[in-house]
């Protein structure tokens, strides 16, 4: 009879729990970037990749004069005419969106980076997102 000894060091352990939780910092960023968002007059954008893209191909559609305003948009709720200025709105929202939940990953990455082997299984990635999303914005 032969036996295997597998051991498993501290180092190792840390390194997983890490890897862990940038796993999950991944997972909670793509959930909220495509979530959707809210607007101040209460429209609901989508912002799923298919979305974005959508709206920048109407956007750019209007700029080039292929399509004229206002046309018909199928939100959430159901149909709606949008203009240039409405389509235009909505677009910065969701890009500003998006960029918001990659600056909060790469802030809650640095956290992580930062935390010691014994803090890590007691780190709350959701929270520390959810804080980073309502930081204010250091200007570059």
């Amino acid at each position: 009879m032969t036996f295997s000894l597998k051991i498993t060091t501290a180092e190792q352990v840390a390194a997983a729990a890490r890897a862990a939780l940038l796993s999950d910092l991944a997972d909670t960023r793509w959930q909220i970037q495509n979530g959707g968002i809210t607007l101040p007059n209460g429209f609901h954008a989508r912002t799923d990749r298919t979305t974005r893209e959508d709206l920048t191909e109407a956007l750019f559609a209007l700029q080039l004069g292929i399509k004229s305003e206002p046309f018909s948009w199928k939100a959430p709720d159901g149909w709606i005419k949008l203009t240039r200025a409405d389509l235009e709105q909505i677009t910065a929202a969701v890009a500003a969106h998006v960029q918001s939940c990659f600056d909060a990953e790469e802030a809650v990455e640095a956290q992580i980076a930062a935390l010691s082997d014994a803090e890590l299984a007691a780190f709350d990635v959701r929270a520390a997102f959810d804080a980073a999303m309502a930081a204010p914005v250091a200007e570059s």
